[in-house]
């Protein structure tokens, strides 16, 4: 239902009040009398605040046979088809009595802007609309009311004049000839998890057994750039509840989800239950705490953040804006959540903003809402969240054709921000309800994030275990601990690129080796993930530790400064282990003449020594030497043999 709508039925239940009396209004220059019309409008007023429409009808009518142009009269047959709900009629009427008398009553010019507006008369509405604001008599109770309409025809004017791009298709294999909807992909892009109705037999049936139209919550897979048509989830899904609309972490362990139940009283009731994955299967499924699940409201539409720290949803729970509102939840270190909080009037309005979408950005929110100014029915919008004043900025219509006069809700974007994802039965596409992705426009993106994912490993690719890991902001030194999974040593984290703000993942391990991922924020990470398995070795007399992600230009031994903010940590490591002694290593691959490899490979290993030096590390506990291509670890017939072979090293030579 649009907004607008909204707002007139508000009006109408307001006008038709018990002890609403109609009234009537005044000319600047008073019509010529005449007694016989007057006195059936003196009866029409009387039918009508008794409720007797019929007889008020007919009073009206006879009215405007003594005299034609009784502005009195076609007032009151306006006021009569309103509550008849003939709203042309009441359209024709008002509009006689404004060119009649302009000046009759204020509030009519606010009554006929939102009919127009209703008819699709948009010039009009907004005239009449914007005159109404201007009446100092005017009923000041409908100025918000006014307002909003009048954003409402602007935005659609802007919107349609300015279409976004928008070019949809198919998610192939998901969508089926079957209904596919609630459909959420991970971070990684690995998984998505969905719901899937068709009519299926029971497999425990038997040849003869018939078949029933059942809902399914579902998983596909990643192979390559395409997914799988994807299967059933198994127990402990699809048994006792009725599972969908998902959202899972980006480690691809935690999914929270929404599940509907009848209670006793027959009142369908929606909560927000989690399930973890350890040791590789699905646990049990628990519903969050009490204080973000209640008896008497509905709790669903889940979105978590990628580290899994911020958890928002839907609820029609007291104390919200109106409607259904957002609010958000932040876990706690012992694992609890704190009591939800109302995103606020920013976000929420008097009416319903519902299917948020959390980025994994954690600082943008798509949703969607009837309240804020719609192109129609529920449009979709985003906000982005101000971390140095800590609101949600004024949101954002995401624009036409995205949204239309249906209902768009339910949509959700990938880690990069490229591509924004959608399910529909508007479209032509296999059939029913399909997911659908397009390219999302620019501006409407979330910050640049990077997914690091990956595992602690020794070199005998063995769990490491009991070792902290931590991400590190290189410009304002601010780090973040990351959680490992003890059992199987991975990790995945998401981290925000903000401008010339580069980022160092590394091990704090004692009596361990230096090892480090470096991100640098102007890079194009492709999708966003970035592999990170990171190796955790002993410091070892003799042993060889490769400096990761340091990249001189071709031919080149100047270090550029992505080098050297990775030699500063590594300078920090060396600070840490007054001992150890180290020989800094550089090496090629096999392209080029040996001797000017040889060459390069020594002064790069140089310049790295002479940079180490430089920060106060002692020169008695360093050397450097260059081998060229006479050291490889990888064959140089391919590509990614090649880059193993260019690389700087440490070798340790006392500890």
């Amino acid at each position: 239902m649009k907004y607008i709508l909204g707002v007139f039925m508000s009006v109408i239940l307001s006008t038709l009040a018990v002890n609403a009396q109609v009234e009537l209004g005044e000319c600047d220059e008073p019509q010529e009398k005449n007694e016989k019309a007057e006195a059936q409008i003196n009866k029409a007023l009387k039918a009508i605040n008794t409720k007797n429409l019929k007889m008020a009808n007919i009073y009206v009518a006879n009215a405007l046979k003594f005299q034609e142009d009784n502005v009195h009269a076609f007032y009151l047959a306006g006021e009569i088809a309103l509550r008849e709900g003939v709203l042309f009629k009441t359209e024709a009427s008002w509009t006689k009595v404004l060119e009649i008398c302009p000046n009759y009553k204020a509030d009519l010019y606010f009554f006929l802007g939102i009919i127009y507006l209703e008819n699709g008369k948009r010039d009009l509405a907004e005239e009449y609309l914007t005159l109404f604001l201007t009446k100092g008599d005017r009923e000041r109770g409908y100025d918000k009311d006014a307002k909003e309409a009048l954003k409402e025809i602007k935005l659609k004017k802007d919107q349609f004049s300015n279409p976004v791009p928008f070019d949809p298709h198919p998610i192939l294999q998901i969508s089926t000839p079957a209904d596919e909807y609630l459909a959420i992909i991970s971070p990684d892009t690995e998984l998505c998890f969905f719901t899937r109705r068709q009519m299926k037999k029971d497999k425990y049936a038997g040849p003869a057994g018939s078949t029933r139209m059942v809902e399914e919550f579902t998983m596909a897979t990643k192979t390559g750039n395409a997914y799988s048509v994807g299967d059933a989830l198994d127990s402990p899904f699809n048994e006792s509840f009725n599972e969908g609309g998902a959202s899972i972490t980006a480690n691809n362990k935690e999914l929270f989800f929404t599940v509907c139940q009848v209670d006793a009283k027959g009142y369908q009731n929606c909560d927000i239950y989690y399930c973890k994955k350890e040791y590789g299967f699905w646990g049990d499924i628990v519903p969050l705490g009490a204080n973000i699940n209640k008896p008497e409201s509905w709790e669903s539409q889940p979105s978590i953040s990628a580290n899994g720290d911020v958890l928002v949803f839907t609820s029609n729970r007291p104390g919200g804006q109106g409607g259904l509102d957002l609010w958000k939840t932040n876990r706690l270190p012992n694992g609890e959540w704190e009591d939800p909080e109302n995103l606020g009037p920013v976000i929420n309005t008097r009416k319903n903003e519902k299917s948020p979408f959390l980025h994994s950005d954690s600082q943008t929110l798509y949703f969607a809402s009837d309240g804020h100014p719609t192109i129609g029915g529920y449009d979709i919008y985003f906000s982005k969240f101000d971390d140095d004043s800590k609101t949600w900025a004024e949101p954002i219509n995401i624009g036409y054709p995205i949204n239309t006069k249906a209902d768009e809700i339910g949509l959700f974007v990938s880690l990069d921000g490229k591509m924004a994802y959608f399910n529909s039965n508007n479209l032509k596409g296999k059939g029913g309800w399909d997911l659908y992705s397009f390219e999302l426009y620019k501006d409407a993106r979330p910050e640049r994030v990077a997914l690091l994912k990956g595992a602690l490993v020794d070199e005998n690719n063995e769990v490491v275990k009991d070792a902290k890991l931590e991400v590190k902001n290189l410009k304002t030194k601010e780090v973040t601990q990351v959680e490992v999974d003890q059992e199987t040593g991975e990790f995945a984290t998401v981290v925000k690129l903000k401008e010339e703000e580069n980022i160092i993942l590394k091990v704090d391990k004692k009596g361990t080796a230096f090892t480090s991922k470096f991100v640098a924020a102007d890079d194009d990470n492709g999708n966003g993930v970035v592999a990170a398995d990171l190796e955790v070795s002993p410091i070892e007399v003799g042993k060889e530790y490769r400096l990761n992600d340091i990249r001189f230009a071709s031919n080149s031994a100047e270090l550029n400064e992505h080098a050297k903010q990775i030699i500063d940590e590594f300078v920090l490591f060396l600070s840490d282990n007054p001992t150890v002694k180290v020989d800094i290593q550089g090496h090629t691959d096999d392209i080029g003449n040996d001797d000017d490899n040889l060459t390069l490979s020594k002064n790069r290993a140089k310049v790295v020594y002479e940079y180490i030096v430089a920060t106060g590390i002692s020169s008695s506990r360093l050397t450097h030497h260059g081998y060229g291509e006479q050291k490889p670890i990888s064959s140089n017939n391919t590509d990614a043999g090649k880059a193993n072979n260019r690389r700087t090293v440490f070798v340790i030579t006392a500890k």
